[in-house]
């Protein structure tokens, strides 16, 4: 990582101290490693460049210019820069004149380097908001990628969970539904497939986070679609039926699980009985898991099924697994076992599940067959230490945009 000093700018130039460190989202105690570092950078609007290695921990870059400070211009350097505020403040206002690739690591080391705890978390809500809607659609699917990400952040059960991912996804959503007016649910002749990934990325995140026009229109053309196939086209079949099966009630389930049922194309089917698996509702999911253990799904769509529930439901789906140990075994190669049910806990933030986890590496697996659920416990105690340390910064950010 290098850590980029407060610029300095005399007589057309921008001198600035460059300092190299590690970064880790998780071990702030490691001593850093040192590496030689190959650096360039330039300032926003300057077409001329400045290289510098920085060996030792650091260096002193005096870059051409004067206007905003861009280190690792261009992205072909394999390391995180962490700007002092001034910086990144500089960098938003900025933004619209940076190349796409530039854009792009910009958006990645902020979104990074904020979860890690190392610059303020809204950081990046700054420059997301900075993306214009004219901007390549990789960045717009980037800055649509993350807020989706910070919108799972805040999954939880209670009724604060609930309030602050809504306060989030209003937010979120508003941001989001005018590059979902501009791409369109058509794709349009000659149009990049940049623009086709971003437009299925879109339906699902908007999708997910219950914006009522993307619901409303993926639930007309699943209707539609039975007598006009074209309603649901091909890149966007598998989105589309995603957003109908996670906001299924009991009525379009069924309706779900009797396509299921009668599909006679393998693959097909095989997604059917997936999506049977992805309701947000706690009960459509519990009578997803129950029909796992029945012969209807085949021993390979079953232990599938319980994965895709622990998507949403982790602590659901694990409790079930274990539950009904033997019979989930039983459709499980015993050789994925290891793998397989901390995977299903891996999406918990609830402190229990590290104890539920442990408990069950220690009853069932070899010591040497404990890497994937030490994994999850870190992952859960990430996720955890992201809602107490870091979601507050993004809840006050939210509160003055508001305000």
């Amino acid at each position: 990582m290098i850590t980029v000093g407060d610029a300095v700018c005399r007589k057309g130039r921008t001198r600035v101290t460059l300092t190299q460190t590690e970064f880790s989202k998780d071990q702030a105690d490691k001593k850093p490693l040192a590496w030689k570092v190959p650096v360039i950078a330039s300032t926003v609007g300057s077409h001329k460049q400045a290289r510098v290695l920085v060996k030792d921990g650091k260096a002193t870059l005096n870059v051409p210019g004067c206007g905003a400070l861009l280190v690792n211009a261009g992205q072909s350097g394999y390391y995180r820069t962490l700007y002092a505020p001034a910086g990144t403040r500089a960098l938003a206002r900025s933004f619209a004149r940076l190349a796409p690739i530039d854009q792009l690591g910009l958006l990645a080391d902020s979104q990074s380097l904020g979860m890690a705890g190392l610059q303020d978390p809204a950081a990046f809500l700054e420059l997301a908001k900075a993306a214009p809607l004219s901007a390549d659609p990789q960045v717009l699917g980037r800055v649509a990628g993350a807020l989706g990400g910070l919108y799972e952040q805040y999954a939880g059960d209670s009724a604060e969970s609930k309030a602050r991912q809504q306060a989030f996804g209003r937010y979120a959503i508003a941001r989001l539904a005018p590059m979902m007016a501009q791409t369109g649910w058509e794709a349009r002749t000659g149009e990049a497939s940049s623009v086709a990934t971003l437009r299925g990325q879109l339906i699902a995140i908007l999708g997910d986070m219950g914006e009522a026009g993307v619901i409303a229109e993926a639930r007309r053309r699943y209707a539609a679609s039975e007598q006009d196939p074209s309603a649901m086209p091909a890149p966007l079949r598998r989105t589309i039926l995603g957003v109908v099966a996670q906001h299924a009630d009991a009525a379009a389930w069924e309706q779900l699980h009797a396509r299921a049922r009668q599909e006679k194309t393998p693959l097909i089917k095989n997604q059917l009985y997936d999506l049977l698996a992805s309701s947000d509702d706690t009960a459509l999911a519990q009578r997803a898991l129950a029909l796992a253990l029945t012969e209807e799904p085949g021993v390979t769509n079953s232990p599938a099924m319980i994965s895709r529930v622990a998507r949403t439901h982790p602590e659901l789906a694990f409790d079930f697994a274990l539950a009904h140990l033997e019979q989930v075994n039983a459709r499980i190669d015993a050789s994925s076992r290891s793998r397989y049910f901390p995977r299903l806990a891996a999406g918990s933030a609830q402190p229990q599940m590290i104890a539920k986890l442990r408990a069950y590496a220690q009853a069932n697996l070899p010591e040497g067959a404990r890497g994937d659920a030490d994994s999850s416990v870190a992952g859960i105690e990430y996720r955890i230490k992201v809602r107490a340390e870091r979601l507050p910064a993004i809840d006050a950010w939210l509160a003055k945009q508001a305000g």
